[in-house]
């Protein structure tokens, strides 16, 4: 049976860590915001990453480039069935966006204090793309003490649902 771990390295080729198949890893951007994405093995060199399948120099050559820290996820965080993909530190505050693939509306994006002590402030979403605009004005709400009323978003998106069928 083929070994099916997915290394990571330096642009110059010098292994930094090894995760299994399937396994998740956790990328620190410049500006602190963490990404958390499964990662699955397609051959000794290349990985699905994001919905992309990456050669693991190119990979390297990207996070290098951007600043971007790497490191194995052991078991990303699940809440209430969601799985935090995301997580965006502004003060003392958090934000993460989490998908639940099972749920009626199957991503969501909270509000939550740096010292983890719970989540709260739920707003739920039925695709990635409107969950994904929550996330980050919620963000930049807290970031510039402006106003965001996510009501307004919601209404936009299901409209949008309701004209699609």
């Amino acid at each position: 049976m083929e070994n099916r771990e997915i290394r990571f390295i330096t642009s110059d080729y010098k292994e930094l860590f090894r995760i299994p198949d399937g396994g998740y890893i956790s990328v620190t951007l410049e500006n602190g915001e963490q990404l958390i994405r499964k990662c699955t093995y397609r051959g000794e060199t290349h990985f699905d990453y994001g919905g992309e399948c990456l050669h693991i120099c190119q990979f390297a050559e990207i996070m290098e480039r951007n600043g971007n820290k790497v490191a194995p996820c052991p078991k990303p965080e699940i809440v209430a069935g969601y799985t935090i993909t995301d997580r965006m530190p502004v003060r003392d505050k958090v934000f993460a966006l989490a998908h639940n693939p099972d749920a009626v509306q199957p991503w969501a994006t909270w509000q939550g204090r740096n010292d983890r002590t719970g989540w709260d402030y739920g707003h739920y979403w039925t695709n990635r793309s409107d969950a994904w605009t929550d996330y980050f004005r919620r963000a930049d709400s807290e970031r510039t003490g402006r106003i965001y009323d996510h009501t307004k978003e919601y209404k936009k998106a299901r409209n949008r649902n309701d004209e699609a069928r």
